[in-house]
This record gives structure tokens, sequence and C-alpha cells, in this order.
């Protein structure tokens, strides 16, 4: 099963999408994370090969956050 990062960002009025794929669920965590660091205002969704969310940007945020190095 594939799995897909949706990234939105930029303004509001004119947000941009990206969509990523990986193999595992964790993967896109990690790549979230890695955009999250440089970009905090981006939203995410993980979703599944059929379009279901698997991950809401919540769920990611706080993942992010738990592995995070003080």
């Amino acid at each position: 099963m594939a799995y897909h990062l949706v990234r939105r960002f930029g303004p509001k009025d004119k947000s941009q999408f990206g969509k990523e794929a990986f193999s595992t669920e964790p993967e896109a965590v990690i790549r979230a994370c890695a955009l999250l660091a440089v970009d905090d205002n981006a939203h995410f969704v993980i979703e599944d090969d059929r379009g279901n969310v698997v991950t809401n940007d919540l769920e990611i945020r706080d993942r992010c956050k738990a592995t995070r190095i003080p």
C-alpha cells in the first residue's frame, strides 16, 4: 500500500498543494516533520492509496513534537 503526504502551503487565499508518495506511513510523517522544521505554516494530511485520510495535521504535529530533541 502506498501513502501520500499531501501538503498545503502558502497564503490561505492562494494556497498551493504538493503530494509525495511513500511506502509507509511513518516515512511520510518523517518527511512532514522535516518540512515543518522549515515552514511551520504548512498543513498536512497523509492519505492511503484509496484517498482515505490516515493521519491528520494535528496527529502529525504531535508526533513531530514527541520525536524532537530538546
